[in-house]
């Protein structure tokens, strides 16, 4: 009889993946004894393909569309999207195994699985949203002051949460945004608050201490669109509250600015260059933004270079995700140009 004992298969976690690049995989440590490496190796290896383009989709789609996805995972559809499969510092001693095994996935794929089926997805996370939290109690209110227990949670703990920013808690502070503001949801004072934080991306959070529980109600706040909803949590449970904050956050985020994969627009832009070289560079990054469906030369002249470009998702997406792709698109109603960053 085989003797398969697996004994260590972990993440070797690296912050800046998950918000520099979501369709990236990580390395996995693996260790175990056998008596039939080969097989086991390749169940740990399948493991890890599981565990990886779960990952890149959690990251990618809202938790809905996750959900839906998630139900279509077969092993054979798995394997349409891989790259490659990384294996380093292999070593095998008698009947032990030890190695870090990475698998890769093809971004371009994934992507046009979800083109195929019509699917909405983000391709980048924000690096952090600015948090704004007004804490309701029975005795007081507390909200840019450092009585603010949330607050004070976050300063002794803001090693382990990624994800947000917090105010300065000063006066000035207290004069731009009051309590009456965030409970009318006055857009114009919110983001004249969030000018002061150079932010566009924030969550506000209301809570509202009862008896046991406290009431949370999370409003998204994203390029002035607006999203909410309302969460129950036991009282005082702040790492709980946290951890469900950031998923509720990335969700709410991903439901406002996810790339439709329905209907193509349209931009008309010109690209001026010095030399081949850098004309070479901007339609290689040009060819890395994801949501660029088409590009149409319409104008060529010394120098200088017009397209018709056809993409999905809106004009605020095209311009983030160029940038990602050092690409700096200047838009407006009369004129559109392109240049390296």
């Amino acid at each position: 009889m085989k003797i398969f004992i697996l004994i260590l298969l972990l993440i070797l976690f690296n912050k800046n993946v998950y918000s520099k690049n979501i369709f990236s995989t990580l390395f996995y440590n693996v260790e175990f004894t056998s008596e039939n490496i080969e097989d086991d190796k390749i169940q740990a290896i399948n493991k890890i393909k599981i565990k990886s383009i779960s990952s890149i989709l959690k990251n990618a789609l809202t938790e809905q569309d996750y959900l839906d996805i998630n139900q279509q995972l077969t092993d054979d559809l798995i394997n349409t999207f891989i790259k490659n499969i990384i294996i380093n510092d292999e070593k095998i001693i008698n009947s032990k195994y030890i190695s870090k095994i990475r698998v890769n996935f093809d971004k371009k794929k994934i992507i046009n699985f979800f083109r195929l089926n019509k699917i909405p997805y983000v391709e980048y996370h924000p690096s952090n949203f600015l948090l704004i939290i007004y804490e309701i109690n029975e005795l007081n209110n507390n909200l840019f002051t450092k009585n603010n227990n949330y607050y004070k949670f976050f300063n002794e703990n803001k090693e382990n949460i990624n994800l947000f920013k917090i105010p300065n808690l000063d006066i000035n502070d207290r004069f731009i945004l009051k309590e009456e503001d965030i409970i009318k949801r006055d857009l114009n004072k919110i983001n004249k608050f969030s000018d002061k934080y150079n932010s566009i991306e924030n969550i506000i959070v209301i809570a509202e201490n009862q008896k046991d529980n406290t009431n949370y109600s999370i409003i998204m706040n994203s390029n002035g669109n607006i999203l909410e909803k309302n969460l129950i949590l036991k009282k005082n449970e702040m790492h709980l509250f946290y951890t469900n904050l950031e998923n509720e956050t990335l969700n709410l985020w991903k439901q406002i600015n996810k790339i439709q994969n329905e209907t193509l627009n349209f931009l008309y832009c010109e690209i001026s260059y010095f030399n081949m070289i850098e004309l070479k560079e901007i339609r290689k990054n040009l060819s890395n933004v994801s949501i660029i469906n088409n590009l149409n030369i319409k104008k060529l002249s010394y120098k200088s270079i017009s397209y018709e470009i056809y993409f999905y998702g809106n004009i605020e997406v095209l311009l983030k995700i160029s940038e990602l792709n050092k690409l700096k698109i200047n838009y407006n109603e009369d004129k559109c140009t392109i240049k390296l960053i």
